[in-house]
């Protein structure tokens, strides 16, 4: 498959709507790489620039090809690959190969990777991280409800859109 870079202003995006068709969020390079699913991305202007926030936890083996790179991707994918991103957000790349587990077939791009299956896909690059503080939340009932006796918060990574890709 084959991708054209388009416009934001080409891209009819609801991220409401357009994370339940799954995104895979990579980092890396091609000798070196991870993937994980995420459920939660959040899309807009900040410093006046097209960004795009996502959040790892820093027990996921992607943690740390966030932390070394640059450069992560968003992707999004249609229905009947969704059985490989299930695998994506169970599995852990270090302790096994999600690309044969998961099928899906990288493709190098400029200071990163994507997929070849992906339908759409943001190139990001990373321009600021913060994590998540117990104390910093407004709602202590939204924090016991997701994080519960956890001590280990997420991580929030910022990243310009620098590109978006739509496959041919």
């Amino acid at each position: 498959m084959s991708f054209e870079e388009i416009t934001l202003k080409q891209f009819d995006f609801n991220p409401f709507t357009k994370i339940d068709d799954w995104a895979l969020l990579t980092a890396g390079t091609e000798e070196k790489f991870n993937m994980m699913t995420i459920t939660g991305i959040m899309c807009g202007k900040f410093f006046l620039k097209p960004m795009i926030q996502v959040y790892v936890h820093p027990d996921r083996y992607s943690y740390e090809f966030l932390e070394d790179n640059d450069y992560f991707t968003v992707s999004f994918f249609d229905v009947p690959h969704h059985p490989a991103l299930q695998i994506c957000g169970r599995m852990h790349g270090n302790e096994c190969d999600k690309v044969a587990e998961s099928r899906l077939h990288p493709l190098s791009f400029e200071n990163t990777v994507i997929f070849e299956e992906a339908k759409t896909i943001f190139v990001c690059k990373k321009v600021y991280h913060t994590d998540v503080k117990k104390d910093n939340f407004d709602s202590q009932q939204l924090f016991k409800e997701y994080y519960k006796e956890s001590s280990t918060f997420h991580r929030i990574y910022l990243g310009q859109v620098e590109k978006v890709l739509s496959s041919k």
